[in-house]
């Protein structure tokens, strides 16, 4: 999950849906942005439409995440409402059952089975359950596959190569003790197994992905305030090698095709474990801001990163040569409006002419800095989004808001 940033717009995630070779899809904090052209050109869905209740240009609802089904269809996770898009951004009807008007800390779309998604709802003051939907988030299950009354959840995903695998993490509201929960039945009740993550207490942990390849490797972020930590477990949580440590906050992170490893910052460090390694680079290569990393499934060597436009000049960058080098795709001045689509072109026209001044769009925009590290047009020398996620408290402080302003805005929401 990610914060929105209310002064600046934001990258948060980027996915490419199966099925859609040269589609492209990128989180922001004012909406979907689509591609259908591999990123030669760009439009979006905007965020009033996409989030109900929403009328800010910028994000004005504090967690917003994305997913993408194994169809392609798309999920929006934000504040105490998820909405989904089966036809590419252009309708975004709520999704209904035990999330509807819930604190929502995080979702997770099978990426081998389009029926199912998982769904981490918070409780105040503490603890929290995990449902599913088997109809491709359209509606979520009223039995919960886990809950605790005690423990905050963090995260939750599910294998590719072995589907029935799904991982969470629970934390005790102490933060003195942190659990890898295991399930190999498809996060069916009472088939949870707890291992304990090797964390100091005080941090939090994120999963920050399941292997494709292999179900019982699993990568664990570590959130210690002034400096992050990935553990991975090749074991199913039974056991952890020695963590991989750098002073700073890691944004963003992806394992790709050929099995490298790659974690970024938004400092612009990108740090590499390459294929068949067993560490990472003690010296970061330099790179965009990192906002996040992604790769379409199976392809050999692109990966594809968020930068920061005011910084690096550009939003999207790809490298072709394990972080070496950046390749600039596109700014978010490079936008050309709403989706064709008539449901968009409707609600988002007063969005479009308010952020086309937000953007800059029209106007002359700095170059930035390099993004990378030696070479690529102006970038020379970025899922599953790995940014800071929203503490528990956080998002159970602001519910309260979030469901009243939801109340006030019912009686204007559009039609959907």
């Amino acid at each position: 999950m990610a914060w929105a940033n209310g002064a600046f717009p934001d990258e948060f995630s980027i996915h490419f849906p199966a099925g859609a070779p040269s589609r492209i899809l990128m989180g922001a904090n004012f909406g979907l942005l689509v591609s259908e052209d591999a990123g030669a050109t760009w439009r979006y869905s905007c965020e009033p439409w996409v989030v109900l209740g929403s009328s800010a240009a910028l994000s004005d609802v504090p967690v917003l995440f994305y997913q993408v089904t194994a169809d392609g269809s798309a999920l929006l996770a934000a504040g105490t409402e998820i909405t989904r898009s089966v036809d590419v951004a252009c309708t975004w009807p709520p999704s209904t059952g035990s999330v509807s008007g819930q604190v929502l800390l995080d979702i997770f779309a099978s990426p081998v089975d389009a029926s199912l998604v998982f769904a981490i709802v918070g409780v105040a003051p503490a603890g929290g359950y995990i449902v599913a939907s088997h109809d491709g988030g359209k509606t979520f299950d009223a039995t919960h596959l886990y809950d605790t009354t005690t423990d905050v959840l963090t995260g939750i995903e599910s294998s590719r190569s072995q589907p029935s695998t799904v991982y969470a993490i629970s934390a005790s509201s102490n933060g003195m003790a942190t659990n890898l929960l295991r399930s190999t039945s498809s996060g069916a009740r009472d088939t949870w197994m707890p291992r304990s993550i090797p964390a100091a207490a005080g941090t939090q942990s994120r999963i920050l992905a399941v292997d494709p390849a292999d179900a019982n490797t699993v990568y664990v972020r570590v959130l210690g305030g002034t400096s992050d930590a990935i553990l991975i477990t090749t074991d199913g949580g039974q056991s952890f090698q020695a963590p991989f440590t750098i002073r700073g906050q890691l944004t963003s992170f992806v394992r790709a095709t050929d099995g490298a490893l790659y974690a970024g910052t938004s400092g612009g460090d990108l740090y590499v474990r390459p294929p068949g390694a067993t560490a990472f680079n003690s010296t970061p290569l330099r790179a965009p801001h990192l906002r996040c990393l992604g790769q379409r499934f199976g392809e050999p060597k692109r990966i594809y990163a968020c930068g920061d436009m005011v910084i690096d000049g550009y939003s999207l960058y790809f490298t072709d040569d394990g972080g070496n080098t950046f390749t600039p795709v596109m700014k978010f001045t490079d936008l050309q409006g709403p989706l064709s689509c008539g449901p968009v072109q409707t609600n988002c026209a007063a969005h479009w002419n308010r952020i086309q001044g937000v953007l800059g769009i029209g106007a002359t925009v700095d170059g930035g800095q390099n993004g990378g590290g030696g070479g690529g047009s102006g970038g020379g020398g970025g899922s599953h989004c790995a940014s800071a996620g929203a503490d528990l408290y956080c998002v159970l402080a602001l519910a309260a808001f979030l469901r009243r302003r939801r109340r006030e805005r019912a009686s204007a929401r559009r039609i959907r």
